[in-house]
């Protein structure tokens, strides 16, 4: 049927119902930007961990940090912050609504060093660039090695939700040997595995795979996230599709969003990075761009080589021959190394890090990226020593400590993960989507083997 004929039957059908009553009293329940939501744009605290957040804040300087002139939003961020201390939220979603405006249309500055380094977008121009060599793995410990990568990073994840979003100096007083109980009962909440369990919804019940159908499957089954994600959700509502949903007017484009939940592609195809990488691309593009996109990569990228290098030090150099050669993401990744080389201790690094990274938000993917990378340089493989590394690097702990979990949880397999790290778990995480408020761990791996078969 039409869709002009439709209106026109349901028009002509039309009664007039007496007892009916005006309703125009109840168009007040659907705020469209509510106070309360206005209100966490300008100040919030993260869930798990209850550091202080600014979103608005973290939008500018992510825009700067992609090279721009954001100085018109930044005066208008001044102003904002007098209308938020006021509690004058009518004229904070204003001037919320033009720092988003200027931020979209805000002039790139020609010499400003990230404009650089190359960023390609598309599939075709990433692929030309990166390695295709992929490796043979024994498949004898394939269940102990996925359900490993499963474990790790859930209990991994469930520690670093506690400290997630502080510098790691305010986090030394954590000693190595507690970490363990700071994982939750069944892992606990955390945002970063919903977006995998959804993306396996997706490639469970779908021959063929795209970021359509993964953006689909987002509006299915999440009902709300933050930063890059909040933005690709607002988009994929309005029907603005993947890969356009991931960068229009997403100022947080280039956030840790896509490295925290590809490791998934990299247990799907072991020893296989350059597929993992693809895969990885393709789920990124939802609400990533350019290095937000690698950074999603990278995550897989190391998970698959971990099947077959069991040196994590060789799983890191490896991991430089599947990201964009000439990105910064690259380059960040290629001195982080250095870095590792030429210092004594991680300790050394962390202050590299915080220095470098100065003005890039703690959500940002490339001060992460190198906790990542220094972590799994100076962990040697044993997962307490790896674990208290990455915790007190501080920055995005959960999706770090996610990360390094299940590289970590392959290599060592679910069989040597010590067990004070498991217990908690009872093997099951647990989640805030419906039909999805508990899932076997064990579960997830058997699924897991099942679509690496698939796609293979």
């Amino acid at each position: 049927m039409k869709a002009w004929q439709y209106e026109y039957e349901m028009r002509k059908n039309a009664k007039i119902d007496p007892s009916w009553r005006s309703q125009w009293e109840s168009v007040g329940n659907y705020e469209i930007f509510s106070d309360g939501l206005v209100s966490m744009f300008w100040s919030s605290r993260v869930p798990g961990s209850g550091a202080p957040e600014c979103l608005v804040a973290g939008a500018i300087q992510s825009v700067e940090n992609m090279g721009r002139d954001v100085s018109k939003a930044e005066k208008l961020f001044e102003e904002g912050l007098k209308t938020f201390n006021r509690k004058d939220f009518q004229n904070l979603k204003v001037v919320t609504a033009l720092i988003f405006a200027e931020l979209d249309r805000s002039p790139i500055l020609k010499n400003h060093p990230y404009h650089s380094f190359e960023r390609p977008l598309s599939w075709r121009k990433i692929s030309d660039q990166i390695s295709k060599e992929s490796f043979r793995f024994d498949p004898e410990d394939l269940y102990e090695s996925v359900l490993g990568g499963w474990l790790g990073q859930a209990s991994g994840a469930s520690m670093g939700t506690r400290f997630e979003g502080f510098f790691g100096e305010e986090l030394e007083f954590v000693q190595g040997q507690d970490l363990p109980r700071y994982v939750e009962e069944e892992g606990g909440y955390n945002d970063d595995i919903v977006y995998e369990i959804v993306a396996m919804e997706a490639l469970k019940n779908s021959q063929k795979i795209s970021p359509r159908l993964i953006g689909l499957y987002w509006l299915k089954h999440i009902p709300f996230g933050w930063s890059a994600e909040y933005v690709a959700l607002e988009n994929l509502k309005k029907g603005i599709l993947p890969p356009r949903s991931g960068s229009f007017k997403n100022p947080f484009q280039e956030w840790i969003g896509a490295q925290m939940r590809c490791m998934l592609y990299g247990l799907i195809f072991l020893g296989r990075p350059f597929e993992a990488a693809r895969l990885a691309y393709v789920d990124s593009v939802v609400s990533h761009s350019g290095n937000g996109v690698y950074g999603g990569m990278h995550s897989a990228v190391l998970t698959s080589l971990a099947f077959v290098l069991k040196d994590p030090r060789k799983i890191v150099l490896k991991s430089l021959d599947y990201v964009p050669p000439r990105s910064e993401f690259a380059h960040i990744l290629k001195r982080t190394i250095d870095w590792c080389n030429s210092c004594s201790s991680w300790r050394q690094v962390r202050e590299l890090i915080e220095e470098e990274f100065r003005n890039y938000n703690w959500i940002h993917v490339y001060p992460n990226a190198c906790c990542v990378v220094t972590a799994l340089w100076f962990g040697e493989g044993d997962f307490d020593k790896t674990m208290e590394i990455v915790l007190k690097m501080g920055f995005d702990v959960d999706c770090n400590a996610g990360e390094v979990g299940t590289v970590l949880g392959v290599l060592l397999t679910a069989r040597s993960i010590p067990c004070d790290w498991l217990s908690p778990l009872r093997g099951t995480v647990k989640t805030y989507m419906k039909g999805f408020e508990r899932i076997s761990i064990e579960d997830l791996a058997r699924l897991t083997i099942e679509l690496s078969r698939r796609f293979s």
